[in-house]
């Protein structure tokens, strides 16, 4: 898209008072802009060329990202809006629907049954946890959960210690709970932006070492490093001179708490898009997101000097300056021509960053900024207000892999033409109002009916002289006067019974919605299209819609959760950096294996959401099906087994038995077998003529052979040719 500069300063409205003052602010912020950018002894590619003009060049891209961003802000009120109140809903937070009645029908002080009784059965939330906790079971049940494989390489070896080290490497399911929590937000709010970033943090820290000291200090070698060991004296033996002694000394040392991938859910409120864009995706949104880190992790982060890190505790802060320090802050002169050396934090300036906490946004835009002529992918860092100043800047390729966006959202039911998708608590809103409408209009009856609107007609009471109010209860005693009964005294106003049919109504309301989840199966027959939940069809029906409906939302979670781990995975091989050897296996079986960068660089890696727990469970299933199908055709006569030998093996197949064929073996059949199956006439004669067959085998056996001798006669002369005995 272009980049077509705001014509207004962001930085703030008092700017737009006249030309003049405008060009002055812009050249201010310009000269503010290039400084902090020159006063970095680390630079990018893409801030070493928003420097190249003075400056001028990063204001206009800050002052236009930030119109857009309001832009996209604008666009998402209502959006926001919503979400917030499913995600109270989802805490039984119910707030907002208690309010008068005249919002709606225009009728004065006339308010809902909301504002006099707000309890809810919270039937939505029931259903989406339950769909969020088979979701997560699917995907994230057994383990292993996935399967990596580098595409194009015929190493078996090396795809096996990939998938071993990555299982190895996710082992602390971080990033599991991580995607879980993302499922749950899905199915509540309808979508999860989830950001993949590569998190290395390390701790700095002092400990004793003991080395050697030459008159009381420590001794170091070339490399700068403290001389703990023989072959260290030795090789610096001829440079050792005054009294050497071995001492503790203070060595600053750094350990690596944690590196590697981490996935970050982002709230509804710190995410800015372009709502009607077919996804999220920088070929069609710029995508605004809103963090929050501290100073020092800012400084550590973006390269930021001493003078910039105060700089940005004072303008990125969340309160509103005044207008004296807006003007103060304009007027400022903080152009720097040569990066300044490092300087030691003061006490109360290091208390100050440590604890100090900034909001910024972070961009990821594709525009051309250069003046080049052609877009680039690229994420930059700047304050929410105050300051048109690019804290950081880069392009994408240079910090994701093919300069894809970190950034995934996961939709449990699209909407159509929209990004976001849609949850349970707004698909069902309208069954959530009208059931908890019924359960607190019964409530509210049954506290009336308890407590009654009682009138007392004190002119039939005989009341005391103290003129004390007439007080109802247990033991009390109320005198009518003389001629005046007690209904006279008293009477009860008595409300309408309506609670049977609003509990029918609230029954349906919960049946509809069951029916239309296919969740569970609490329908209790009130309506014709309900089958009955103790009838064996009843159970089949909802059960097999149940298995229907939550295979779709959950089978387009598996994709768009296998594309965001598939980014994190080569997020992680792109920034791994260092050799890993761990022991994969049990028992006999343990084995050492090492991954290193080489083994890695530039693989492009297959991964593939296996659904280890709904497999395992239609696996069982299939198997269960498959011993009672084996079983019955066991049991079949031989003759009955031609014809059902075809219907097994379909039905095997059908169970996805590869050798199907082979399971079900084909029928032995005899002629034995066959005689039950013909008439008993026919039997008997083909008994016949099978006895009449075995006695002319039997004679045929016994009779002698041509050229067999006979029994007893004497052995004749061999015949001529024959082999003699013994030869």
């Amino acid at each position: 898209m272009p980049l077509v500069p705001a014509p207004v300063s962001s930085s703030s409205a008092a700017d737009a008072a006249s030309p003049a003052q405008a060009t002055a602010a812009a050249s201010v912020a310009a000269l503010r802009a290039k400084a902090a950018l020159v006063r970095k002894k680390k630079k990018t590619p893409l801030e070493d060329a928003l420097a190249a003009d003075g400056g001028t060049r990063a204001v206009r891209l800050v002052q236009w990202a930030r119109t857009q961003k309001a832009g996209y802000d604008a666009g998402l009120v209502q959006w926001r809006a919503n979400r917030l109140r499913w995600s109270q809903e989802a805490q039984d937070i119910f707030d907002h629907r208690a309010r008068a009645r005249r919002e709606k029908l225009e009728v004065e002080d006339a308010l809902s049954i909301f504002d006099m009784a707000n309890d809810s059965v919270n039937i939505v939330a029931a259903l989406a946890e339950f769909a969020a906790a088979q979701a997560e079971q699917d995907i994230y049940g057994g383990e292993p959960w996935f399967a990596a494989n580098p595409v194009g390489l015929a190493d078996q070896k090396l795809a096996d210690d990939i998938q071993h080290h990555l299982q190895w490497t996710f082992r602390d399911g971080r990033f599991v709970d991580a995607q879980c929590l993302g499922i749950d937000q899905a199915v509540t709010l309808g979508e999860c932006f989830i950001k993949t970033l590569y998190v290395t943090d390390v701790d700095e820290y002092e400990a004793t070492t003991p080395c050697l000291h030459a008159d009381g200090k420590p001794v170091q070698d070339a490399l700068g490093e403290y001389v703990t060991s023989d072959a260290q004296v030795k090789t610096l033996r001829r440079r050792l001179k005054g009294r050497l002694e071995w001492k503790d000394a203070y060595e600053t040392r750094q350990v690596i708490i944690r590196q590697g991938v981490e996935a970050l859910p982002i709230h509804f409120n710190d995410i800015s898009f372009r709502e009607d864009a077919p996804e999220l995706d920088l070929r069609h949104t710029n995508v605004y997101v809103s963090v929050e880190m501290s100073t020092f992790e800012a400084m550590r982060r973006f390269h930021l000097s001493k003078e910039d890190a105060i700089r940005l505790a004072r303008c990125a802060e969340t309160r509103i300056c005044t207008e004296e320090e807006l003007q103060r802050e304009r007027t400022a002169d903080a152009t720097v021509t040569t990066p300044p050396v490092d300087e030691p934090l003061g006490e109360a300036e290091a208390d100050k960053l440590l604890n100090t906490r900034v909001r910024l946004i972070e961009a990821y835009i594709r525009a051309d900024v250069t003046g080049t002529g052609k877009e680039a992918r690229m994420c930059m860092v700047f304050p929410p207000y105050h300051e048109d100043w690019i804290i950081w800047a880069d392009y994408l390729a240079n910090i994701s892999p093919k300069a894809e966006l970190p950034i995934k959202c996961d939709v449990w039911e699209p909407v159509p033409h929209k990004l976001y998708g849609r949850g349970f608590f707004s698909k069902y809103s309208y069954l959530q109002t009208g059931t908890d409408n019924l359960w607190n209009q019964v409530s509210f009856r049954n506290e009336m009916h308890a407590n009654p609107l009682t009138a007392i007609h004190e002119e039939n009471m005989q009341v005391d002289e103290d003129g004390g109010a007439v007080v109802i209860g247990p033991g009390k005693t109320i005198r009518p006067k003389a001629g005046k009964t007690l209904g006279e005294c008293i009477e009860f106003a008595q409300l309408p019974d309506a609670d049977t049919r609003s509990m029918e109504l609230f029954q349906t309301g919960m049946q509809l919605a069951q029916l239309r989840s296919g969740i569970t199966n609490a329908s209790q027959g009130d309506l014709s299209a309900v089958p009955e939940s103790n009838t064996a069809t009843g159970i089949k029906s909802l059960i097999s819609r149940a298995a229907v409906l939550l295979k779709k939302p959950v089978r387009r979670l598996r994709r768009s959760k296998g594309r965001g781990f598939s980014y994190a995975v080569k997020l992680f091989y792109s920034n791994f950096d260092r050799a890993e050897a761990f022991v994969w296996g049990e028992g006999h079986n343990k084995e050492l294996v090492t991954i290193t960068p080489e083994h890695v660089r530039d693989l492009d890696i297959d991964v593939v959401m296996l659904l280890t727990q709904e497999q395992n469970q239609e696996k069982l299933q299939s198997a269960q099906v498959m011993m009672q199908q084996l079983q019955g055709y066991s049991g079949l006569p031989e003759t009955d087994k031609v014809g059902a030998r075809v219907g097994v093996v379909q039905a095997l197949k059908a169970l996805e038995f590869a050798n199907a064929e082979e399971m079900v073996r084909k029928p032995v059949v005899t002629i034995e077998s066959c005689l039950p199956l013909l008439p008993p006439e026919e039997a008997q004669k083909l008994k016949g003529l099978m006895a009449l067959q075995q006695q002319q085998q039997a004679e045929q056996q016994q009779q002698p052979q041509p050229g067999a001798q006979a029994p007893g006669a004497a052995p004749g002369p061999p015949a001529p040719g024959a082999p003699t005995p013994g030869a």
